[in-house]
């Protein structure tokens, strides 16, 4: 059961000099079980702490620093130099436990698609275990295991490393990282089409980070850029699915479980993207407009959770209310991604 270490590898940002502690990595105790060998789970336990260090050193350098206090005289020193924050103690558990806690770790799996090369044992297949969030935990915190054995406990690399497979920034800048998975979904398209985990090539350019994904056995390719290698990753996936959305190799879900967006039929699709809890159930607002004894119907609606509110106006409330639906099945076909609505 060979997996891409070598991809692996520059998606992380290492090179092990014992590629096998990476292989071992995702390992689960059903596959040791049944065929024999070594599991990740010790390796689990080291990339545990080796995580919480590697993000209290993340945290200090972005928060502390060492201040010159020559007016704070206690200890009687000359030139006192002093560990400061902007930061309590208190708030500093509370960031690390939010950052390593399970569904965390777990997104960051499913963003990078690591979860889908786990080598494990039948009953682990036959469940499906790899798409459980503990499981992916378990797995984020085997890489970087074996990345601290590999590299002799090496903070710089170890922090290195996490900084590839957490997006710090979007963290601190309060951005939702879930409306950007595009890495997680470009991986499971190339994997689903046999071409493997992409290819990822870093640099940095007068201090701005560049990534180039590649999707082997293509001529996909393209470049994005970031304060960091994370969100040029981010930003390179972005455009490659984008551009697979376009010429029609991903398609679009809502367009695959209704068929193309159907003026007469409109209403009737809607509802049965609501009966496949794909979206939330419309709300429809109607006000009566009076004309020269004539009355028309404006239709306010939206979808919640969708930042879109659909306007139209007819003689009756049922036209009125298809013109709207159809409008929100083109957004939802051709102009919306979910994971894309910041």
């Amino acid at each position: 059961m060979a997996i891409n270490l070598r991809e692996i590898e520059k998606t992380i940002g290492y090179q092990f000099n014992n590629q096998d502690l990476l292989q071992q990595a995702f390992v689960r105790r059903s596959y040791s079980e049944e065929n024999g060998g070594q599991n990740n789970e010790v390796l689990e336990f080291i990339g545990d702490k080796a995580l919480d260090l590697a993000v209290i050193k993340i945290m200090m350098e972005r928060f502390g620093e060492i201040t010159e206090e020559k007016s704070y005289s206690e200890f009687k020193l000359r030139n006192p130099k002093y560990f400061q924050t902007k930061l309590k103690e208190g708030n500093f558990t509370d960031i690390k436990q939010d950052l390593v806690k399970k569904n965390a770790l777990a997104k960051c799996m499913e963003k990078l698609g690591f979860h889908r090369e786990l080598i494990m044992g039948k009953g682990d297949i036959n469940q499906n275990i790899q798409e459980q969030d503990s499981v992916k935990e378990d797995l984020f915190e085997a890489i970087l295991g074996a990345v601290a054995l590999d590299c002799e406990w090496d903070m710089d690399i170890i922090t290195s490393v996490v900084e590839r497979m957490i997006d710090f920034d979007a963290y601190f800048n309060h951005e939702d990282s879930d409306s950007s998975n595009f890495v997680g979904k470009i991986q499971e398209w190339s994997q689903k089409n046999g071409y493997g985990l992409p290819d990822y090539e870093y640099s940095i350019n007068n201090y701005e980070h560049i990534c180039i994904i590649r999707i082997n056995g293509t001529n996909i390719k393209f470049l994005g850029t970031g304060s960091n290698d994370a969100k040029a990753r981010m930003d390179a996936a972005k455009q490659a699915y984008r551009y697979l959305l376009k010429e029609g190799y991903i398609i679009n879900k809502y367009k695959e479980a209704v068929g193309d967006a159907n003026y007469e039929r409109a209403i009737a699709q809607i509802n049965e993207l609501v009966q496949k809890k794909m979206i939330e159930k419309p709300e429809y607002n109607f006000s009566p407009i009076h004309d020269d004894g004539t009355v028309s119907w404006i239709c306010d609606s939206y979808i919640e959770g969708i930042d879109m509110t659909f306007t139209n106006i007819d003689g009756t409330k049922k036209d009125a209310q298809r013109k709207c639906a159809y409008d929100m099945l083109v957004f939802l076909m051709d102009e919306y991604d979910e994971e894309d609505s910041d």
